[in-house]
């Protein structure tokens, strides 16, 4: 391997460790891939916390390599070699296409195999597909194949099949829901102990007009700040179809009684108080961060941070409320975990839901439980909140109207939901409205705190937008049971 890459991969845009100190960096295993490519996993060993694996696809270059791309001399045989990151040679991308049409099963180093498993949405013809990397996305690196295909590598490694390649089978294969990227095909690394890992999910691409962040905020941007509100009846309209095509999605996910991954389950009471527990201690948790941070944070976030922190009382009883969810003979389903209007393309029939992972910061068992529909309609509604705090002055009449637009912009998304998700098989939702707005109310300010925690480690100057929305979730009236 290369002496570079501890330098090398904390500058790239997905690697996920920025900030931890890296001890050594070691081979894991590789395997080659056409003349010149190399699908190689490193082990990142760090001063602090846990080890990571990460996958690092490599090509010998040809030429001399783009400023800020990743490259590095690699120690081959007697002479240095200079190697590039191998999504950027549009050669190497194509012969990953040329291997899921080939079912190829590469053998590895030590022992393990790399095998391209295509799906039934695979489609019947490829060559001549040009690859293009899409060079905005992070955590993960995207290669489109004209309109026809999107590879999505994925870099931070996780034993298991990952939960987007689980769940997009499931919604293609099984509940044959049409608001996702028809799962094409997966790349699967089987080493020779332990399981499987995914290495890379093939989707179907899906024409569309954007994500519904930069549709949104773009929106809001262009509309007269005092009067956002009584400018917005056409998005209004479509918020209420991304509720109700959110409301068919938990419909499908509650669709298979018989995959015991999948099918849903009595909300009993030890999940209730489960959930509570957790709630209560990511407040804990985030109050004891900001408690840590308040002497470096700036004058005007300072006094918001100390009145989170006064309220910790407080918010510990609101994740309390989730007790109520132990009367209401609801069920858990599988959900999406990490629901907002990133997530979301639109199209001309509506929208497509993307991504399944669940939140960056949670373990991977935890983003396979089962749990209550509404922690991903707490996380649409926070987006919708964010946006407008991210895109239009907080105070005034602009901060009035962005209040309303809100009120208006959630209301219409409830209502498309209650009314899609009314069609479940089974209760997904408490039935009475008062066990309905404080449950929401609670997976809410959880989706909050865990903004204020994000917006710390990575966004310091975003950290009032999410402070400004617990502020208001915690002022709204909590309705009596």
């Amino acid at each position: 391997m290369s002496r570079e890459l501890p330098r090398r991969l904390p500058l790239q845009r997905w690697f996920g460790d920025k900030g931890r100190a890296i001890r050594s960096v070691a081979l894991r295993d590789c395997a080659a891939l056409g003349e010149r490519g190399w699908l190689v996993l490193v082990d990142v060993a760090f001063a602090a916390g846990p080890d990571q694996t990460y996958s690092v696809p490599l090509v010998l270059a040809r030429e001399e390599v783009a400023p800020g791309a990743l490259s590095m001399t690699l120690e081959v045989g007697e002479s240095p070699t200079l190697a590039m990151d191998a999504f950027d040679d549009p050669e190497f991308c194509r012969d990953l296409l040329g291997a899921f049409e080939c079912r190829l099963a590469v053998p590895t180093l030590r022992d393990g195999v790399v095998r391209f498993v295509p799906t039934e949405r695979f489609p019947a013809q490829t060559t001549g597909k040009a690859p293009r990397r899409l060079t905005a996305e992070q955590s993960n690196t995207s290669v489109f194949y004209d309109a026809a295909l999107v590879l999505k590598a994925i870099r931070r490694m996780r034993p298991g099949i990952a939960i987007d390649c689980e769940v997009g089978a499931f919604l293609t294969s099984r509940a044959r829901f049409p608001h996702v990227p028809p799962l094409a095909g997966a790349i699967e690394y089987a080493p020779a102990a332990g399981p499987p890992t995914t290495l890379g999910v093939l989707q179907g691409y899906v024409p569309n007009h954007g994500d519904g962040w930069s549709w949104v905020t773009a929106h809001l941007q262009a509309c007269q700040p005092e009067r956002v509100d009584a400018l917005s009846e056409d998005v209004f309209r479509e918020l209420r179809g991304l509720g109700a095509i959110t409301g068919e999605l938990h419909r499908a996910l509650a669709s298979d009684p018989t995959d015991a991954d999948f099918a849903p389950e009595p909300i009993a009471a030890a999940d209730t108080v489960a959930w509570s527990e957790r709630v209560a201690d990511d407040v804990r948790r985030t109050c004891e961060l900001v408690r840590g941070r308040l002497a470096g944070l700036p004058p005007a976030l300072a006094a918001a941070a100390r009145a989170l922190v006064a309220c910790e009382p407080a918010l510990i009883a609101r994740a309390r409320d989730l007790a109520i969810l132990g009367g209401e003979r609801c069920a858990k389903i599988r959900v999406h975990g990490d629901y907002h209007l990133g997530q979301t393309l639109r199209t001309d029939a509506g929208f497509v839901v993307l991504d399944f992972e669940g939140e960056p910061g949670r373990a991977v068992a935890e983003g396979r439980r089962k749990q209550c529909a509404l922690v991903d309609v707490a996380g649409m509604l926070r987006s919708l909140d964010y946006a407008v705090q991210a895109t239009l002055p907080p105070s005034g009449a602009a901060g009035e109207a962005g209040e309303r637009w809100v009120e208006r912009a959630g209301g219409a998304f409830l209502d498309g939901y209650q009314e899609a998700v009314a069609r479940a098989p089974l209760p997904l939702l408490p039935a009475s409205p008062a066990g309905f707005g404080r449950v929401l109310s609670a997976f809410e300010l959880d989706k909050a705190l865990y903004e204020v925690r994000y917006e710390l480690d990575n966004r310091p100057a975003w950290l009032a937008v999410p402070l400004r929305g617990l502020g208001r979730l915690l002022a709204r009236e909590r309705v009596p049971s």
